[in-house]
């Protein structure tokens, strides 16, 4: 079953645009892996520190491995060091309400 990710933290003062520019990079990568179907990074236009990166993948299992390979690959220790505190993850079922 298709799973939505939200990932959501609030970044250092100053660090809006280098981490802008490495999710960028990080996101080639988040796009080969299986189970892979979107990603996205926004901003909250009341606070601008505050992050939320919405994603989708075909299963819980298929974000699992990414996200151990992300603790794994140094990523996450890249984000520890920008952001305020630790970004929250949370997956969620997708429920089809087009019927």
């Amino acid at each position: 079953m298709t799973v939505g990710v939200l990932v959501e933290g609030f970044l250092k003062d100053g660090e809006r645009d280098g981490f802008t520019a490495l999710l960028t990079e990080k996101f080639k990568v988040t796009r080969t892996f299986d189970g892979f179907q979107t990603i996205d990074l926004t901003y909250n236009v009341e606070d601008p520190s505050n992050w939320v990166i919405t994603e989708l993948w075909d299963s819980k299992e298929d974000y699992q491995k990414y996200l151990q390979f992300r603790q794994e690959d140094g990523t996450s220790e890249e984000f520890a060091a920008v952001c305020i505190g630790t970004p929250s993850i949370r997956i969620f079922d997708l429920v089809d309400t087009s019927a």
